[in-house]
């Protein structure tokens, strides 16, 4: 007879034991709940003897001796499991056997809290099977919470042994991912259910820091670091690529730094520990493995006193978490939203994304809306400000591990300038002072204009002019040196403009003999212009 389910187990105390043995029952339930592995051994209807394990908690090995499951037989394993949660799960043992001539052949059924038939694991004779979640996939996750029933049968058709075995199924953790336990202290110096637990992980960092958050209800008596496999070293093996425990270590047996796995305060305590002083102490380890390659470890707690729930991370990222920024703001106008784009690049899921900008050099800071449109993509938005004002902004990225990545940057908002200037000759005469005007849009006064005046043989002249209430400026100069001039004039940055330039200008600097004879036709053509429109003005006046 096989239970399928707790439920199952308990029709049938209640139908053959409730009516004749209510003692013996009431002492069955309390070992059922305070014991972690429970031996039942029922006969079927075939004569044979069908036995069950309930498994209180996922954290001892199962050892079957050498005949213990005879062939034809079953062994029904339950534990309780929670949905969603990663288990790793194998048996191995010596029935192991890769070579021509293997003996034992081990199935494994599985069936879930209802009953059901989840999945079955027929590999041939001594090849260990498969129990993930499928072929490509090595850890199991339950699809519902409650009692599954593993069924190690000892297949009649090609098994021709019975040889040991070890059953371990126990909680996977991923590094940088923080997990949550509940832990209850002694009762009257004894451990009780939740006592103690075990998680397993697997890295290939060789730093690992775990860092374990304890309520103020609870006083821990230690968290324990075991390292359990590397196969690089020849310590246990692996299967659907990830490692299995050094078999002789779950059974607290040592081989250097390998093994000495225990749940028991007055055993080997690991290669590495932390203890509480005190009710909600939180506890730090940190371990440095000599040993390349991945490496399997089982992570124990033990409560002291109290209960509640601990945190904890295994933390091997240590680089964090890298920030850059798209497109950075740089001339900004008044009442201008900034979208501010930046990629972060991060190993380990982000706790926080901040970004907050100051108006005052940090006296307050506000925090700016923050978009996410893809994975890696954020934007950062911060409001139009007027004129005149310095905005400073800090975005941080902080991970769940607390490896943090910082950009800080500012950009100032002021108005776009425009800058113009006349000459009313391009012809200038050396010696003589010439006068040059122009202005700058928008408007205002007091802006700093410089003018340069560059020969193309010779020293530049600069002359700083400032900007009339209309916007306008004018600038002097005697020029000195004849020959080919360039004139440009440049509106100068302030807290409020931004800076610009004009275009540049040549000009023609002569002698004063020169521009005579160049002009000479000119002022000619004018003087008698001027002399004629006198002679009508005076042929008139005597008309009249």
């Amino acid at each position: 007879m096989r239970f399928k389910t707790s439920f199952e187990l308990f029709r049938f105390g209640r139908k053959h034991i409730l009516q004749k043995h209510s003692a013996t029952l009431l002492a069955f339930i309390v070992c059922l709940l305070a014991c972690p592995l429970i031996y039942i051994v029922v006969p079927n209807v075939s004569g044979q003897e069908e036995n069950l394990t309930y498994v209180s908690k996922p954290v001892s090995p199962i050892k079957f001796n050498a005949s213990q499951i005879p062939i034809g037989n079953n062994w029904t394993l339950i534990y309780n499991l929670q949905a969603n949660t990663t288990y790793h799960v194998y048996c191995y043992g010596k029935w192991i056997n890769n070579g021509s001539e293997p003996k034992t052949d081990y199935d494994i059924y599985v069936y879930n809290p209802f009953g059901e038939l989840e999945s079955y694991h027929t590999e041939a004779a001594g090849l260990p099977e498969h129990l993930g979640d499928n072929v490509s996939h090595p850890f199991f996750t339950p699809k519902y919470s409650g009692n599954y029933s593993f069924v190690i049968r000892n297949d009649p058709r090609e098994s021709q042994g019975a040889e040991a075995a070890t059953f371990m199924l126990t909680q996977h953790v991923e590094c940088n991912k923080w997990y949550q336990q509940f832990i209850q202290g002694k009762v009257n110096d004894l451990p009780v259910e939740n006592t103690s637990w075990t998680f397993e992980f697997m890295t290939s960092s060789k730093n690992i820091e775990i860092t374990v958050h304890v309520p103020e209800t609870l006083d821990m008596y230690e968290a324990r670091l075991y390292l359990m496999a590397n196969p690089s070293q020849g310590k246990g093996a692996r299967l659907n690529n990830v490692s299995l425990a050094w078999e002789p270590g779950l059974y607290g047996n040592r081989s250097g730094l390998f093994g000495g796995y225990n749940l028991n305060s007055k055993e080997y305590r690991g290669l590495a520990y932390a203890s509480c002083e005190y009710l909600g102490q939180d506890m730090l380890i940190n371990y440095t493995s000599p040993y390349n390659g991945e490496s399997l470890y089982h992570l124990v707690f033990i409560g002291e006193k109290g209960e509640g729930h601990i945190n904890f991370v295994l933390k091997t990222d240590f680089q964090g978490p890298s920030l850059n920024i798209i497109n950075a703001p740089q001339k900004v106008f008044p009442e201008q939203i900034i979208n501010m784009t930046f990629r972060i690049n991060a190993k380990t899921e982000l706790n926080q994304v901040l970004t907050q900008y100051s108006k005052d050099n940090w006296n307050t800071k506000e925090t700016a809306t923050l978009i996410s449109n893809q994975t890696d993509i954020y934007i950062c938005r911060i409001p139009g400000q007027p004129a005149g004002t310095r905005v400073q902004y800090n975005i941080t990225v902080i991970d769940v591990v607390d490896n943090k990545a910082q950009f800080r940057g500012n950009y100032s908002v002021k108005y776009a300038t425009t800058v113009n200037y006349t000459s009313k000759t391009k012809i200038w005469v050396a010696g003589r002072n010439i006068t040059i005007s122009g202005s700058v849009n928008p408007t205002a006064a007091n802006i700093t204009i410089k003018v340069t005046f560059t020969p193309s043989n010779g020293s530049i002249v600069e002359k700083c002019v400032y900007t009339l209430a209309n916007g306008t400026f004018f600038a002097s100069f005697t020029p000195n040196v004849t020959g080919k001039w360039t004139v440009q004039a440049a509106c100068l940055e302030n807290d409020f403009y931004f800076n610009s330039t004009s275009k540049s200008v040549e000009v023609l600097v002569v002698v004063e003999s020169d521009f005579f004879n160049s002009y000479s036709m000119y002022i000619y053509a004018a003087a008698g212009i001027v002399m004629a429109a006198m002679v009508a003005v005076v042929i008139k006046r005597r008309r009249a």
